[in-house]
């Protein structure tokens, strides 16, 4: 869902331009918010476009975490840290060790 301009900035300001599954502070320097290309998500994608519902996150979390239902932000950070360890796992396993 596309939101509008001044919904995001709402959303990224409330949430200090950080992402929320991550952590990752984009408000440190440009290039770290170049890459981080923050979004507006929900954190249940059913549960409407309330502010208590969307967040901010980069854009790596927010494919990760996508249209997977979770009730709470707790949940939906959980998914995207099992997601991204899954993923750094595999990245050891498969890329790391082949140079």
């Amino acid at each position: 869902m596309k939101f509008p301009q001044s919904k995001r900035m709402k959303i990224f300001r409330r949430d200090n331009f950080t992402c929320q599954y991550c952590g990752l502070d984009t408000s440190t320097d440009w290039e770290t918010w170049y890459y981080a290309n923050l979004s507006v998500g929900h954190v249940n994608p059913k549960g409407g476009a309330g502010d208590s519902n969307l967040i901010t996150s980069c854009h790596k979390c927010n494919s990760i975490k996508h249209s997977h239902p979770c009730e709470t932000l707790e949940e939906a950070k959980a998914l995207v840290a099992d997601k991204r360890k899954e993923s750094l796992e595999w990245f050891n396993t498969n890329v790391k060790t082949s140079s």
